[in-house]
């Protein structure tokens, strides 16, 4: 898991900023949608912050702070998580960009080996952005 979210943070050149923290905000939602977050992994998001090519107004860890409780909230209701996976997929634009998120996200979710709803979840995810 720590591999792959170094590997999305660090090699998202051609991505614009919007696009970058809409792939951040699709690897959490994963994250949480199994209820499974290791402390290793909150750990390596932090430590990854700081080398991040992040061009936002505001850090990395700022945006994580504002971003983290959306993402929890959202995932008590059904709504909301479509809600969000759609404006994900507005901000991630291209087809091809939606495709490489979602395959970066099918490794995310593999990781911690809950294999009944990380296929639900990524199942929803392809259904929202069409692909």
């Amino acid at each position: 898991m720590q591999v792959l979210f170094q590997k999305l943070l660090k090699h998202s050149d051609g991505w614009n900023q919007t696009q970058k923290e809409a792939m951040v905000d699709l690897c959490l939602l994963g994250m949480y949608s199994d209820d499974l977050i290791s402390l290793a992994e909150q750990d390596f998001i932090e430590n990854e912050s700081t080398q991040l090519k992040w061009e936002s107004g505001i850090s990395f860890s700022g945006y994580l702070q504002r971003t983290i409780p959306k993402i929890r909230s959202a995932k008590v209701d059904s709504q909301k998580v479509e809600d969000l996976l759609q404006n994900i997929s507005e901000r991630l634009g291209s087809d091809e960009l939606k495709r490489k998120a979602s395959s970066e996200l099918e490794k995310l979710l593999a990781s911690d080996e809950v294999v009944k709803l990380e296929e639900e979840f990524l199942s929803k995810v392809q259904k929202v952005m069409g692909i």
